[in-house]
Formats: C-alpha cells, sequence, structure tokens
C-alpha cells in the first residue's frame, strides 16, 4: 500500500491507500506538506473491496460507502482533527485565510457562515487561497499556518459563484458530490500558492440573504470574545488560549461583516486591510 504523511503545525498523520485511490489523495493533499522523516502520530487506512470504499483507525471504521466525494469529506474532516486534537503549540481557529503580499486576513466562523463562498470569490479576484477551514496560530507569533485543503463549497452556494467559476466546464478537474463541491485552488487563481502570511486583518464573516451590508469595527474585548469562539483546541491551552487571543486582537484590526453579495465586501476589503 503506498503511504502519504500529512504535517501541519507540529503534528503529523499517515495515510496508507490502495493505488487506484493515488489521484484521489494527490487531489485532497496537493499543497499539504510531507515530512518524510516524522514517526506519524496516528495512521488512517483506506482501502477499496471492489468499489466498497472504507476509511478506519485501528479497529474504528471511520466511513464505510461506495461514494468517492464522501470519503474525500471524511477524510479530510478526520485528517485536521487528528492533526488538531491534541495540539498544545498554539490556537487552532475555525477560520478561512487568504493572503496578499505576505498580508493574511482570516475569516473566523462556524460553518454555515459563509467563509468558504467568500475566500472562494476572493481568490478569484486575485488573493492568495490558503484554507477555508483551520489556521494555526503558534505562541508569541501573528504569522498563520493555513491547513490548505482545496475548497469545500457547498452545492447551495454554487450559485453564488457562477459569475466567476463555471463549475461544470471543470467536471474532471473537480470532485463533486451530493452536498459539497470540492476545487482546486489553482482553478480560482492560476498563481495560487501555499505560504505562511502575518495576520493584518481579522473579519467575522455571516452571510445573510437579501440582508442589508454591515461592516463594524469591533472593540479589541469584542473581537476577543469573537476569536475565543472559533478556537477549537482551548482545552489545551494554558487559560484555554484567553491570553494568546487577546494579544492577536490587541494589535490587529477586527471587524463583524454582514453580507449578501460578495461585491457589497469587495470594495470595502481594499480600503479597510492595511497597506
Amino acid at each position: 500500500m503506498p503511504n502519504r504523511v500529512i504535517s501541519f503545525a507540529g503534528q503529523h498523520l499517515a495515510i496508507d491507500f490502495p493505488r487506484n485511490l493515488t489521484e484521489l489523495i494527490a487531489f485532497l493533499y496537493h499543497d499539504n506538506c510531507s515530512d518524510l522523516r516524522a514517526v506519524p502520530d496516528v495512521t488512517l487506512v483506506v482501502t477499496d473491496d471492489d468499489g466498497q470504499l472504507m476509511l478506519s483507525r485501528g479497529s474504528t471504521v471511520l466511513y464505510k460507502g461506495a461514494e468517492p466525494s464522501e470519503l474525500a469529506t471524511s477524510l479530510i474532516q478526520q485528517t485536521i482533527y487528528h492533526l488538531i486534537d491534541n495540539n498544545k503549540d498554539g490556537m487552532a481557529l475555525h477560520a478561512a485565510a487568504l493572503s496578499r503580499d505576505g498580508k493574511a486576513v482570516i475569516f473566523p466562523g462556524a460553518s454555515g457562515s459563509g467563509k468558504t463562498s467568500l475566500s472562494t470569490w476572493l481568490a478569484t479576484r486575485g488573493f492568495n487561497y490558503l484554507t477555508d477551514e483551520y489556521v494555526f496560530i503558534k505562541k508569541n507569533s501573528n504569522v498563520i499556518q493555513a491547513f490548505m485543503r482545496p475548497p469545500n463549497v457547498k452545492v447551495s452556494g454554487l450559485a453564488a459563484l457562477r459569475g466567476v467559476f463555471k463549475l461544470d466546464e471543470h467536471e474532471h478537474s473537480t470532485i463533486q458530490g451530493k452536498h459539497v463541491a470540492m476545487i482546486p485552488p489553482r482553478l480560482l487563481n492560476p498563481g495560487n500558492k501555499p505560504e505562511n502570511a502575518e495576520i493584518k486583518l481579522i473579519v467575522f464573516p455571516k452571510y445573510v440573504q437579501a440582508a442589508p451590508f454591515k461592516l463594524q469595527r469591533l472593540s479589541k474585548a469584542k473581537a476577543g470574545l469573537s476569536l475565543m469562539a472559533c478556537l477549537v483546541n482551548a482545552r489545551n491551552l494554558s487559560g484555554h488560549g484567553f491570553d494568546e487571543a487577546a494579544r492577536l486582537v490587541r494589535n490587529t484590526p477586527a471587524y463583524d461583516l454582514q453580507y449578501s453579495s460578495f461585491e457589497q465586501f469587495g470594495t470595502q476589503l481594499e480600503r479597510i486591510l492595511p497597506t
């Protein structure tokens, strides 16, 4: 069985998989680092028994079915979970992230807040897509490490992207399932590349259909509390990570965003992004 080691934020995970799924694994982890000298903390095993796909860790079955798209979703979710579950070296935030000229913008938020669709749209506008799911910020640092997976755009959000990305023209370059479509970042921005960039702006997005546009600067206290709500490894950190969250927002402008169309925010982002 081929083996792929995924490294993120000082943690390492191995994936064993059959040769006929090599393309799928390469698609999912194209931009993720692999430290071949590392000893994996966890090993996930993928098998294919005549079209019956299974993902397991030891004796625990994590996914079983015949849909490659569902296997892909489950594999990415399990990979992220095991890479951040025991991490004690910094903050793991549920957030999308983009960069330009070495400056990063992060969009912390829960699932359904619109951060994936927004970051996908911004990638088509020249921003460097880094992730739509998790960023890691080491203690006493303002530089993010992004878990760079293909954007997982919900089917319900694809309509809003039709003006800038035609999914049906890229059937063989994407993974399309019942609930999400996975789009390689280079289809959105040909020059896209992974990078560790310094955070210059924090925006907490919320998509609300037909709602008026709102962009409000947050106080340091409100920004810190909002950031804490997106901190997924708080139980591993001293003081549940509050001091680190406070440190980050102390010198980084943060905004609440309510939007119903991407264009509403596009011009405003240029205004508030520090130069």
